[in-house]
């Protein structure tokens, strides 16, 4: 049956974060979702939402302008939601996985599509103690939407390796950039999405799995990149969450910027080479910003450091539409500084303790120590 796409012009945003709970003394994940959740001031609790475990949160911001809007609301919610956390004995964190927490430990939130979740898929989502960083920009329609989806998920490799923020899990290094993705993708319908030709494709493939009983709407389309018709946007999910504030604010701009190209540059709908773009994604994945990336159409490797840096400078003129010029000028210090998960190893490299990590996730998080505000 045909899904409504209630889309909009103008490019806008929408950021949503997955963050960690810790235990403000130990470090360990802690399931205080329903204690914070019960001290919220109600305009703050509209902005919060529950996740499948009780030790993560989500904020999310209200439709947004600009980058630079996003940001504002970004480092209130972090502020004031980490304020309520310590009121509540805990901190918050982000980044991709926790370092050392035991998903074995995790607690599952008492809500219907959670108990739903972990009842048809056990193991596989009983491992899912994760953080992502989603990005929504409002397209005008399903079709443009579609161009959005088979473009942005040729550059969601790219997007994964300068997002790359979770090298540790359950206390091992697991030789990956972002195990994230990995863990995450053995869930059904997750990793890159089908190379839709059209949205009746898209549509066409909802239909299916709901009159099969495999999912229930196409919210439980897990993909790094999905049309979000009820909300009329393209969502980009690929990205590991960021333990910066500036950090998360460039991926955004850069995620807008993409999408405006797209779209004003009268980009092909044609469905994107799949095969290709998962081999991008595993070498991305495992090697983050040292990996190198397949072109087949000129039949060319480009080392993922330069494929950004020419990005960037071919998307200037859109930032400059779009008025994120110096939030796309984050990607730079993304490339030539380091990815998050480059610097947490290099904070356990250095001292030998999870715990460390952990102290550096805790303060990174927190705007006021991070970073001033613009």
């Amino acid at each position: 049956m045909p899904i409504e796409f209630n889309g909009s012009g103008g490019y806008t945003l929408g950021v949503e974060e997955e963050l960690h709970i810790v235990d403000a003394t130990t470090g360990e994940l802690v399931s205080k979702i329903e204690e914070i959740m019960a001290r919220l001031p109600e305009d703050l609790a509209e902005l919060i939402s529950y996740e499948l475990f009780q030790s993560v949160l989500e904020t999310k911001t209200p439709v947004c302008n600009t980058a630079a809007e996003a940001q504002r609301h970004l480092r209130e919610l972090r502020g004031r939601v980490g304020s309520w956390a310590a009121a509540c004995g805990a901190s918050l964190a982000s980044a991709g996985t926790h370092p050392f927490s035991r998903y074995q430990d995790q607690k599952v939130t008492e809500q219907e599509r959670y108990r739903k979740v972990i009842e048809t898929l056990r193991w596989v989502a009983e491992r899912e103690v994760i953080f992502g960083q989603h990005v929504h920009v409002s397209v005008p329609g399903p079709e443009e939407a579609i161009v959005a989806h088979n473009r942005l998920s040729e550059y969601a490799p790219l997007l994964l390796a300068l997002s790359a923020n979770s090298p540790f899990w359950q206390g091992m290094d697991t030789g990956f950039e972002s195990s994230r993705v990995k863990i995450f993708e053995t869930f059904p319908r997750a990793g890159l999405p089908p190379a839709f030709p059209d949205y009746a494709a898209f549509e066409d493939y909802v239909d299916l799995l709901v009159s099969a009983g495999a999912m229930d709407d196409y919210t439980f389309c897990w993909w790094d990149v999905r049309p979000h018709p009820k909300i009329g946007t393209i969502e980009l999910r690929i990205l590991d969450s960021q333990t910066t504030l500036s950090a998360a604010v460039a991926l955004t701009a850069l995620t807008q910027c993409l999408v405006h190209r797209m779209l004003e540059d009268g980009a092909s709908g044609e469905p994107y080479n799949q095969t290709v773009a998962e081999e991008n994604r595993w070498r991305a994945s495992r090697h983050g910003m040292d990996a190198a990336f397949y072109n087949a159409e000129d039949r060319t490797t480009t080392p993922a450091r330069e494929a950004a840096r020419e990005l960037v400078e071919e998307l200037r003129p859109h930032a400059q539409d779009l008025g994120c010029e110096d939030e796309l000028e984050g990607v730079t210090e993304i490339i030539e500084g380091g990815t998050g998960s480059q610097r947490q190893r290099q904070i356990y490299e250095e001292s030998g303790d999870f715990l460390d990590v952990v102290a550096y996730l805790i303060e990174g998080t927190r705007p006021a120590l991070a970073e001033e505000p613009s």
